[in-house]
């Protein structure tokens, strides 16, 4: 079987084509594409080093008195190193470069004592196989923990599916090799040439790898266009767009289910004047530190957007007019207690409240907020005003 599957090929050259090939893709999409470009060019060096790999350990077999398969395994780590780098930048994950320094130190240093004579190949072998099964567990499981969180769990697992067949290739080896203690052995099998079945697997596993951090790379960009499409750029709010979404939600749930809600627009006080004097890099620090404050002051399940320029709105899920008062109250207090730039007089806000019970259409609400938050600009800004309804609000009768 096996010399049939390599009867007319050689498998380690078409396994070098390939991560030739997706070396160069990788490049494509890092550099004139500038698409995640420290990612990209992470995984181009991965495929880049893979690749010096295959050569260095197919060159064992023509140079056999040489130690080309320590060299080889060596670059594979680099490269597993490299995998593993290239995914926590693509999966906006925390760099911890300290332990892989520890254990590419570590890795050398073995194999230089292997080469000056002082360990024998059996512990060079073991050592360095164990240290690439640990870089691929654990950048497997960094893998699919990432994925999961950001999708679920079938899509991370279906993503993970070629690591973990990594994993359990040279987990078998790693097992095989503690067992039965061969004298003649290569430390990783990618470099090795003895089973064209193996090479086979390697083939579809290295593009199945390419396939899958090219298709995590696009849906992070669907993520990332959906996201700058849905948010403020400055603020990293909701825009307008998106919150007018949620209210049609929210209002549809009051319809059907008579789940109340009230909304707050604020705006701030004399921000024309702030940008005249101050110039509009000052301006932009006010609307930032006025998100910031919205964020410290309401609750996690309250929705918050800029709506347009110096103008914000906030819903809140279950809360009446009077109280989203309190809550624009104690918003105003908390934006003219902070200090957003230096030698600066303190921002002031304005507010307008009103709840869904008031009107009949999710447009009137809105105007009826803003009517409440402009009275409170001509009765002297700083202040938050509840809204008149459209009709009388309903009291309860005592029994």
């Amino acid at each position: 079987m096996d010399v049939y599957l390599s009867a007319s090929i050689d498998l380690s050259k078409v396994n070098i084509l390939i991560a030739l090939f997706f070396c160069l893709c990788w490049l494509v999409i890092g550099k004139p594409l500038r698409l995640y470009y420290q990612s990209s060019v992470r995984f181009s060096a991965a495929n880049g080093f893979f690749a010096l790999s295959l050569v260095l350990g197919a060159q064992q077999f023509t140079f056999p008195v040489t130690n080309l398969w320590v060299i080889a395994d060596l670059t594979l780590l680099i490269t597993l190193v490299m995998y593993n780098l290239a995914l926590r930048h693509l999966l906006v994950l925390p760099l911890d470069p300290r332990w892989i320094r520890v254990l590419m130190i570590g890795a050398a240093g073995v194999a230089a004592l292997h080469l000056l004579g002082q360990i024998s190949a059996n512990l060079t072998s073991v050592t360095l196989l164990l240290l690439a099964l640990f870089i691929l567990i654990s950048t497997t499981w960094m893998k699919f923990r990432a994925l999961a969180s950001a999708f679920n769990y079938s899509n991370a697992a279906i993503l993970s599916i070629p690591d973990i067949s990594l994993v359990l290739i040279i987990g078998m080896k790693s097992a095989m090799w503690l067992l039965y203690q061969r004298e003649v052995i290569t430390a990783i099998p990618l470099s090795s040439k003895s089973s064209p079945i193996l090479m086979w697997i390697y083939i579809v596993l290295i593009i199945l790898i390419n396939v899958t951090a090219v298709g995590t790379a696009v849906s992070r960009l669907i993520i990332r266009m959906k996201h700058l499409a849905d948010h403020d750029q400055l603020t990293g709010l909701l825009n307008r767009r998106a919150f007018e979404a949620k209210l049609a939600d929210y209002f549809g749930l009051y319809q059907r289910y008579n789940m109340p809600f009230s909304i707050i627009m604020l705006d701030i006080d004399h921000f024309k004047l702030i940008n005249d004097k101050y110039g509009h890099a000052a301006g932009d620090n006010a609307i930032v530190n006025t998100a910031r404050v919205f964020r410290q002051t309401v609750r996690q399940t309250d929705v918050i957007a800029r709506f347009g320029g110096e103008e914000f709105i906030i819903l809140l899920p279950g809360q009446t007019a009077s109280e989203a008062n309190e809550v624009a109250n104690k918003i105003c207090l908390a934006i003219r207690t902070s200090q957003w730039q230096i030698n600066t007089p303190a921002l002031t806000i304005s507010a307008g409240c009103a709840d869904v019970t008031m009107v009949n259409s999710q447009d009137r609400l809105l105007t009826l907020a803003d009517n409440a938050l402009y009275e409170a600009k001509r009765n002297g800004r700083d202040q938050s005003i509840i809204a008149t309804p459209d009709h009388p609000i309903p009291t309860a009768t005592a029994n």
